[in-house]
């Protein structure tokens, strides 16, 4: 393209995502079509091309509206994401320069910026001078680097064992079997009545694995667990694993950015003795996908578990202090990830992070005394970092099980096609349960109040 074509559709570009920003109030959180109303766009790839402008126009119109909008402030479903407009440019930028941050040779400058985010986490999180890591996709491939830490740290060993809470994320299962794990020995230890892992019954599982010839690589604690927020009794579990000789994981994806806050490093109080943690700046960080970071206490330990010498690679080696990404994880080619962050905390300094972390536990903790006072709502769980669970289940109603379950199923389906807001769902101690994840840096008390009126009135009508 020529240079003035390209700016045109630059700009074109750029306004079509700040009308998006700025009307998202006043849209729906979710709009989604079936498979059949969208089958129309499976044709085959034309022969000849067509102007850029309206390509651009087509993709806007027929594809892109068809989301979940994670960044609206009433989207309360999930995990959602609301980025900022530097991290936005960031990713337009970092794409533009097409970096690669393989190793240092390819990539200084990028290499030193990832290496000053990855050091800026490290200290958020009270982790020692020693520690290191690199930025990935998100916490599944942080948990996937972290289990090929462990399991290189433990030997190798033939009849390997993980252990984690039945509150965990499922990425960190399926990382555990991706590095080997037999199904039957990735162990679901179960959780207390506040949903944090039950530190008897894990002594108990390992105790027997190792009775029947098995060997611990790793316990995975939650900083945050997805449905509840809840979090793992992290400092007796280092202790533990201290004791045992067992790596311990931390799965802060959603929950670790709380460290940046007073109350929030209280709630993760021992996450800096653990030897990995994984987080996602994407979530409670404010940037665009993908974001995620993985850090262990020592650097040392993913190089001697990712590196490999290879012949056509020999030219990155660059000396001493020179790290090379590639050596650290998974991947070789590599997006510069780490410029959104250091973009996004320049313009706006860690004091606005620092607000916008406190805004969502605040709106969460707001949100429980809301359901309290309900006639209407009962808790479920108390408010844990941005999270808040709860059903439909009137004072005095005498309803079982089975009748809430499906009161509650109807009320989520209304709020899903009827209301603007969006919310997911989940299960609390077997019990269906609405859910909302308060993280967005736009969302007022009002959009949290409204949605929970919302829930009400439906919850009632189905009453009725």
């Amino acid at each position: 393209m020529a240079p003035e074509e390209m700016l045109a559709l630059a700009r074109e570009t750029a306004e079509v995502l700040v009308e998006r920003i700025a009307n998202l109030p006043s849209e729906r959180a979710w709009e989604g079509e079936f498979k059949e109303g969208l089958d129309h766009l499976m044709v085959e790839p034309p022969e000849h091309g067509s102007p850029a402008a309206d390509v651009l126009r087509r993709a806007t119109r027929d594809i892109l509206p068809l989301t979940l909008r994670l960044d609206h402030p009433r989207c309360f479903g999930f995990v959602p994401s609301s980025p900022t407009w530097p991290g936005v440019l960031a990713d337009f930028i970092a794409a533009g320069y097409n970096a690669n941050t393989i190793s240092w040779l390819v990539a200084s400058g990028p290499s030193q910026i990832e290496l000053v985010v990855v050091d800026w986490m490290r200290r958020w999180l009270g982790y020692p001078g020693s520690a290191g890591g690199l930025m990935t996709s998100g916490g599944s491939a942080a948990a996937l680097d972290a289990f090929v830490a462990a399991r290189e740290a433990a030997g190798n060993p033939e009849r390997a064992a993980v252990y984690m809470s039945d509150q965990s994320h499922s990425a960190q299962i399926r990382a555990a079997r991706i590095v080997g794990v037999r199904p039957e020995c990735v162990r679901r230890v179960t959780s207390d009545a506040h949903f944090r892992l039950d530190m008897e019954a894990l002594a108990d599982a390992v105790a027997g694995d190792r009775a029947a010839g098995l060997h611990p690589i790793a316990v995975c604690a939650n900083a945050g667990a997805g449905s509840t927020g809840a979090i793992d009794p992290l400092e007796p579990m280092a202790d533990y694993c201290e004791a045992e000789n067992i790596w311990m994981h931390v799965d802060a994806a959603y929950g670790g950015f709380a460290a940046l806050t007073q109350k929030g490093r209280k709630l993760l109080k021992g996450i800096e003795r653990a030897d990995s943690i994984g987080l996602d700046a994407h979530k409670w960080f404010f940037q665009p996908y993908e974001a995620g970071c993985l850090l262990v206490k020592n650097a040392e330990t993913l190089e001697h578990a990712f590196r490999v010498p290879h012949d056509m690679l020999q030219d990155s080696v660059w000396g001493a202090n020179h790290p090379n990404f590639s050596d650290r994880g998974l991947q070789h080619s590599r997006l510069f990830r780490a410029l959104k962050i250091w973009m996004s905390v320049q313009t706006f300094g860690m004091a606005a992070f620092r607000r916008a972390v406190s805004l969502g536990m605040e709106l969460a903790s707001r949100a429980e005394d809301y359901i309290s006072a309900s006639a209407v709502l009962e808790g479920m769980t108390r408010a844990s970092l941005g999270i808040v669970c709860f059903r439909v289940n009137p004072t005095g109603g005498g309803l079982d099980e089975a009748s809430l379950d499906a009161i509650n199923r109807k009320v989520l389906s209304r709020v899903f096609w009827e209301d603007r807001a969006f919310m997911s769902s989940t299960l609390v101690a077997r019990r269906f349960a609405l859910r909302m994840c308060i993280l967005n840096h736009t969302t007022t008390w009002d959009d949290v109040r409204e949605t929970l009126e919302a829930a009400e009135r439906f919850g009632t009508e189905a009453l009725a």
